[in-house]
């Protein structure tokens, strides 16, 4: 592999024009009536990112649960409107108070007129939520629905002649709005027995007269923008003015493949008018012994926002080798004026005696145009800890930046600049990063969508240039769907990943069939792809190598409660110079609700 790799990046211009060349023919080649949004395509819009790699695995489970058994907004309290991570504090109590007041909202075109809506967010979470409601215009209905759901999952993979598996299950029952439990279990490729490798689960009593709820088990604690405390997988991306402004869903119970990312203890939260008092007491076991994380969060709730405190201790080893690694006091505020949305955190850090501090600001800017801008100072010394807020780099520390965002009908333009104190490199005193990005989504006819993507990464370190140039194009006919993508990557080298996609969906049966090819020699050049899975199992995997891959996916409703989903996927390597076997996987997932 030692010569062609030069050859290949000598070329990398030309090969650079030969992909634009071909995203250009398939634009006028393909005919057909336009696909409407996948499951995946309306996560990315509400969570305003561009691509699935920028996503929280939890959240992605939880929002893929939601489109397949919707919200009942007109069935839920302002707690659980918060919890679902959909609706801001205002808004939940905005919509509430709207109810009580003028009965259910039983049209997407009324809830666009409830304060603190408006019609584009409205249209985010439309395939989130459901209007249903049991009562006559004008009344609330009633809201004691029992609701059961089982899953059950299993995969199995080969590698150069070794095989594994790992299997799943969950369990999640829910009575009404003051009662649920759940339950999950899951064992990974690389457990050592049959025995389950994770278990989460969770009891949750809510209480009306007194305004709160405890949650026993696994629990998820969001507070703030993710300054000081925000368990998850939180990632960095800013491509979309929706993006900025996180939507703090506080104390919320917990039962996901995913349950590593919760939270192990007690947690309960009381409202007294307006304002809420919020505490928990997570514990985890490690080799050197007991981790006890207490927490609170004061918060106060105003017609147009909030204002919250929250303070937390890690303390490890306990009881032998007790010490704090990690404690830290946060501010945060969130409020709207007449659309405009205006938030900020400042968090002080007792161990490394630092403050970090964020404050954006979300804006219309026109009839078609939304803006965003964000500054953010997070100082070498910061630990971040369980911080999980909007940054450059993989840490919340490190980092002073400013980001700004725009989204019009037809796409989204951002731009994020990046100063590092401490530098990422030895030959430097400082280092710098610029990251620019730009989407289009274009209508040729009624018959075509595309999409392109442009995104650049410039800094002072390592590789100075990313470039990543991106097309995807779908079109449907009645039932049968086609998607295609091409994907070029510019940085150490050049790398490329292509794939076609065939499907054919309808209310009881869809069925998807992917072939692609990718050639990227240099780790740096790696691309991301997003690839279909049942729901639960987020796969985005990193291609790199030569190869090609085909996988199969299959979801057949049998019964109005019960769902089976397939998946098979085999990857091979034949055009590498040295040998790198293949690797195949096959994926079993039944759902019954009821």
């Amino acid at each position: 592999m030692s010569s062609m790799p030069h050859n290949f990046a000598s070329n990398g211009g030309k090969d650079m024009r030969r992909l634009v060349s071909i995203c250009i023919f398939a634009i006028y080649s393909l005919s057909s009536v336009a696909q409407d949004m996948t499951d995946m395509e309306k996560i990315l819009k509400l969570k305003g990112e561009d691509s699935p790699e920028n996503l929280d695995p939890y959240d992605v489970e939880k929002l893929e649960e939601m489109l397949e058994h919707p919200l009942k907004l007109n069935f839920m309290s302002v707690s659980r409107l918060k919890e679902s991570g959909l609706f801001t504090h205002y808004q939940a109590v905005s919509f509430v108070d709207y109810r009580s007041r003028h009965g259910d909202v039983l049209s997407f075109v009324e809830l666009a007129a409830v304060d603190g809506f408006g019609q584009d967010f409205a249209g985010r979470i439309a395939p989130f939520v459901s209007l249903e409601s049991h009562s006559l215009p004008g009344q609330a209905g009633n809201r004691g629905e029992v609701f059961h759901k089982m899953t059950a999952r299993t995969a199995a993979k080969a590698s150069a002649g070794e095989g594994s598996w790992n299997y799943g299950m969950k369990y999640n029952v829910e009575v009404g709005e003051y009662l649920s439990g759940g339950l999950a279990m899951s064992r990974s490729y690389d457990a050592d027995d049959l025995l389950p490798e994770s278990v989460s689960g969770h009891v949750r009593m809510d209480f009306k007269m007194a305004r709160g709820k405890v949650i026993l088990g696994d629990f998820n604690a969001r507070f703030g923008q993710g300054l000081a405390l925000w368990n998850g997988l939180g990632l960095s991306g800013l491509a979309a003015p929706s993006g900025y402004m996180k939507r703090a869903s506080g104390l919320s119970a917990s039962s996901s493949f995913t349950g590593n990312y919760a939270m192990r203890g007690v947690a309960a939260d009381y409202s007294v008018r307006r304002v809420r008092t919020a505490a928990f007491m997570a514990v985890s076991r490690s080799e050197e012994g007991f981790t006890l994380i207490p927490a609170v969060n004061l918060a106060w709730f105003g017609r147009n926002g909030q204002v919250g405190l929250t303070h937390y201790a890690e303390t490890a080893g306990v009881p032998e080798a007790f010490h704090i690694p990690d404690m830290k006091t946060s501010a945060d505020i969130g409020f709207c004026f007449s659309g405009v949305d205006v938030f900020a955190e400042c968090t002080y850090d007792w161990v490394s005696a630092s403050t970090a501090a964020l404050a954006g600001v979300v804006f219309p800017a026109g009839d078609k145009l939304k803006m965003a801008s964000m500054l953010r100072y997070y100082p070498s010394g910061f630990t971040p800890g369980r911080s999980s807020a909007a940054r450059s780099t993989t840490r919340c520390s490190n980092e002073y930046a400013f980001s700004f965002s725009g989204e019009t009908s037809s796409g989204t333009f951002s731009a994020d600049a990046a100063y590092f104190p401490e530098p990422k490199s030895d030959d430097n005193l400082h280092d710098l990063q610029l990251k620019f990005q730009t989407e289009w989504s274009l209508a040729f006819s009624e018959k075509l969508k595309i999409k392109l993507r442009f995104a650049e990464r410039i800094r002072s370190w390592g590789q100075p240039f990313r470039t990543d140039l991106r097309a995807d194009m779908s079109c449907s006919s009645g039932r049968f769907i086609m998607t295609m993508r091409l994907n070029g990557v510019s940085c150490k080298e050049a790398g490329f990943l292509g794939y076609l996609e065939c499907g054919y969906r309808s209310s009881q049966i869809s069925m998807y069939a992917r072939a692609g090819a990718f050639r990227v020699d240099e780790w740096d050049d790696r691309i991301y792809a997003y690839e279909r899975d049942a729901p639960g199992s987020f796969s985005v995997p990193a291609y790199y190598g030569r190869g090609a891959w085909t996988a199969f996916t299959a979801a057949w409703r049998f019964a109005t409660s019960g769902k089976i989903y397939v998946r098979a996927a085999f990857t091979a390597y034949p055009f590498m110079e040295q040998k790198k076997p293949g690797k195949a996987e096959l994926k079993l997932q039944s759902v019954f609700d009821f």
